[in-house]
């Protein structure tokens, strides 16, 4: 059977002291009125002041005084801010596996698999198209006529300057020139020996 705490009288009526511990914390305005003191332990007391700050009504600022033996001055042991018997709590937390509905869930994976097909849309297009470049018999890449190209003629067109494939430039009315655009020279297929 546990005993029950005996009230200090002197702490219990060292109310000044109590206020005093939470002034520097939280303005002065914040801390109502003396709401009642309660016993902890042996030279062990709870002070209890109305909470006046918005959003928490209900709410109780406490501070927890205590003394040594034969020792007449109070000592701040703690301070902070409760809940009072009828203060707005939040709910109790639930699982998210048990808050969420199953139609929200189908929802989440048909936006999931959109987001998925969107983002394979542009690394398509940044290929230019689907299909593969055209391979000739000898694994060398073959031209849009059908036509091999070595890379050893690809470093000669890379080396001709602009206007040697076809001809020089090509005039414009205004007497504007430009180079004309160079043309690959056609290679017949190899013979297959």
């Amino acid at each position: 059977m546990t005993r029950t705490p005996k009230l200090d009288a002197v702490l219990a009526a060292d109310v000044a002291a109590a206020r005093g511990a939470l002034v520097p914390l939280v303005p002065e305005a914040q801390v109502g009125a003396h709401l009642g003191v309660s016993a902890e332990g042996d030279r062990l007391v709870l002070h209890r002041f109305e909470a006046r700050v918005r959003g928490y009504a209900g709410w109780h600022w406490y501070v927890t005084l205590a003394r040594g033996p034969r020792v007449k001055s109070a000592t701040v042991c703690d301070s902070g801010l409760v809940p009072g018997e009828r203060a707005l709590l939040a709910p109790a937390w639930v699982p998210w596996a048990e808050r969420v509905a199953p139609e929200e869930l189908a929802e989440q994976k048909a936006r999931d698999e959109a987001e998925a097909a969107a983002a394979q849309e542009p690394a398509a297009e940044a290929t230019g198209s689907s299909e593969a470049p055209a391979v000739g018999d000898d694994g060398q890449e073959a031209d849009a006529a059908g036509d091999e190209q070595t890379p050893e003629q690809d470093a000669q067109d890379d080396a001709a300057p602009a206007g040697a494939v076809d001809g020089d430039e090509e005039s414009e009315g205004d007497g504007q020139t430009r180079p004309r655009r160079r043309r690959r020279p056609r290679r017949r297929p190899r013979s297959a020996s």
